[in-house]
C-alpha cells in the first residue's frame, strides 16, 4: 500500500452504498412530506386533485436530478 493503490476485495462490499441509498431515501422522503406540508400552509383552499399533481410533478423533478 505504499504506492497509493488497495485491494478493492478487501472494502466492504455493500455497506458503502446500501448507506448512500438508504440516505437518499430518506431525504427524498423528507422532501415529499416538507412539500406536502407547505402546500398546505400556503394553498390551504386548492383541490386535493391538483395538490396530488403538483407532489407528483416535484417527486418526478426531485427524481430526475
Amino acid at each position: 500500500m505504499s504506492d497509493g493503490n488497495f485491494n478493492r476485495a478487501l472494502l466492504p462490499k455493500n455497506e458503502l452504498t446500501a448507506g448512500i441509498r438508504a440516505g437518499k431515501a430518506q431525504m427524498r422522503a423528507k422532501a415529499e412530506q416538507a412539500f406536502q406540508e407547505t402546500i398546505e400552509h400556503f394553498l390551504p383552499d386548492m383541490t386535493d386533485e391538483a395538490k396530488r399533481e403538483m407532489k407528483e410533478e416535484f417527486m418526478s423533478r426531485l427524481r430526475n436530478k
